[in-house]
């Protein structure tokens, strides 16, 4: 009966911290500020990127928006250096406790 009543307790414990994640989405404003080629990395090619600057006041997220860069296939074709755009933004903290802190996804996006 103990063995019963503390497998209860840790499967409650666990509910309960791993339902402390939180996540927040968004639309951001974007400047595309430079357009990178693919890139060979641990001898793996890396897909073309757009790096970008916020283009509008820090949003109210989980934290601070510093990743400002999302793979090319993620913006309207023809995009170019200078193009203001608006790109969804995912801020998640799953777990609250796993130690890789906020993630953040940028993209899809589309022309402002």
């Amino acid at each position: 009966m103990k063995a019963l009543k503390a497998c209860v307790a840790v499967l409650a414990v666990g509910t309960f911290l791993g339902g402390c994640g939180s996540e927040w989405t968004g639309e951001v404003d974007f400047k595309v500020v430079k357009i990178n080629p693919p890139y060979e990395s641990m001898g793996e090619t890396k897909p073309s990127y757009v790096n970008l600057e916020l283009d509008q006041d820090q949003p109210g997220g989980i934290e601070r928006i510093d990743k400002k860069s999302a793979d090319l296939d993620r913006f309207p074709e023809g995009i170019e250096v200078g193009d203001r755009v608006v790109c969804t933004v995912r801020q998640s903290d799953r777990g609250g406790f796993d130690q890789e802190g906020v993630q953040t996804e940028v993209g899809p996006c589309r022309l402002r």
